[in-house]
């Protein structure tokens, strides 16, 4: 099983979704830079309990991300801005002598592309408003080009509790998350 390391944050991160990233921890730093010169990824991983500076305690399951662009900012921050390819499952962790957390993980399955079906033409307008409503957020996104993009675009926007969005991150079959969104917006209606 190939080790990476991880970066823990107060969010779930999609496939295709590309998110900006403020570094100014040594041991991120540390790992921003071994990422450029080798041209290799890291884990992007929920945090289950704990804070985004020192130690947490991280949910099991994990997005595999790339350095698309940095720059340096003001104060020694670096700006990176990461783009999302390939879940996996954390078997182990360990922890460097910086505190870096390190995962030994195990690649999930990537789907096949399937069409977004005609019944989801109510899935595409709900993602449509969230994004009207989320142009401040400074995530990318990609087309809507297939079931994949629908169910991870929207899992990014919803308002879905911590859990869900690490079971829908969990979940092999664009169909089958796409099922379970349209079921907890089905519930969130009649409350």
């Amino acid at each position: 099983m190939p080790q990476i390391p991880l970066f823990p944050l107060h969010l779930t991160l999609f496939p295709g979704v590309a998110l900006p990233l403020r570094i100014f921890e040594q041991r991120y730093l540390r790992l921003v830079s071994e990422t450029l010169k080798s041209d290799r990824g890291f884990g992007v991983v929920p945090i289950r309990s704990g804070g985004e500076v020192g130690r947490a305690d991280v949910w099991p399951y994990g997005l595999y991300v790339r350095i698309v662009d940095w720059s340096q900012g003001e104060e020694g921050l670096l700006h990176i801005q990461v783009a999302g390819q390939q879940r996996f499952r954390i078997r182990s962790t360990d922890w460097a002598e910086d505190g870096l957390l390190l995962g030994s993980v195990e690649w999930l399955p990537q789907a096949e592309s399937k069409p977004v079906p005609e019944e989801c033409d109510g899935l595409l307008s709900v993602l449509d408003e969230l994004k009207q409503h989320a142009a401040m957020l400074p995530l990318r996104f990609g087309p809507v080009d297939s079931a994949d993009a629908l169910s991870w675009q929207l899992a990014q926007l919803l308002p879905l509790e911590d859990r869900v969005r690490v079971e829908l991150l969990a979940t092999d079959d664009p169909l089958a998350r796409l099922a379970d969104i349209a079921a907890n917006l089905d519930r969130w209606a009649k409350e």
